[in-house]
């Protein structure tokens, strides 16, 4: 295991996981495999991190002692549905995004704004799903942005500003999150998995991943 890649230390034995005598452990640390290592917070069970997941074919289990597969009539046919809220903000995010030409070349505060417009228009379509509570903390900061202070100097006002970045990345974080699950429902669809009622996505749909970087300085 590369606990330092984990940011675990490596003396405690909780995390001292390894494959019995001669075997593997199936995990690619370089991140070229097809197994996620996922990590919860001290406390949480790996069922409350299975019912986090937003695909139901996602949360099929072996705890070492039961086989537990939910929805198997869908399951076993590889069908699957997905999480009622994140379907709905998906689709409406679909619906609302535009991908700039020129995102590579944009500052953080225009990919930040560009997003807010586009959840602006989800929260209207989906105002109960229950994603939006660091949005609402970034929208209750002070705005300190100052579009005159961009070198690496003048961090008040910067997105080196830990204020400005709080109360500008959320927006940025949900773009991301919401092409996560994008990707994903893409992945499975290609592996041959029906998702019923799955959100319509154009063919010649595009969003990509925002990046929290300075490009000035």
């Amino acid at each position: 295991m590369s606990f330092p890649l984990l940011g675990l230390d490596a003396t405690n034995r909780v995390y001292d996981i390894k494959p019995k005598p001669g075997g593997h452990l199936p995990f690619d640390f370089h991140g070229t495999g097809e197994i996620d290592l996922i990590i919860g917070q001290v406390g949480l069970s790996a069922s409350d991190l299975l019912d986090g997941f937003d695909l139901e074919i996602c949360k099929a289990s072996f705890d070492g002692k039961k086989f537990h597969i939910p929805d198997p009539h869908l399951t076993f046919a590889a069908k699957t549905k997905m999480e009622p809220n994140r379907r709905a903000v998906v689709g409406s995010y679909v619906k609302h995004h535009q991908e700039p030409e020129n995102y590579y070349s944009m500052q953080p505060i225009e990919l930040s704004r560009l997003a807010s417009t586009t959840i602006s228009a989800v929260r209207r379509d989906v105002p109960n799903a229950p994603f939006y509570r660091l949005l609402d903390v970034a929208a209750a900061l002070p705005d300190r942005y100052n579009p005159n202070a961009t070198t690496l100097w003048a961090r008040r006002g910067t997105f080196y500003d830990s204020v400005v970045i709080s109360k500008w990345a959320p927006p940025i974080q949900f773009n991301n999150w919401c092409c996560a699950l994008i990707k994903r429902l893409h992945k499975y669809q290609k592996r041959g998995i029906e998702v019923v009622d799955a959100p319509t996505i154009a063919d010649d749909f595009r969003i990509n991943r925002y990046e929290i970087q300075f490009h000035g300085g």
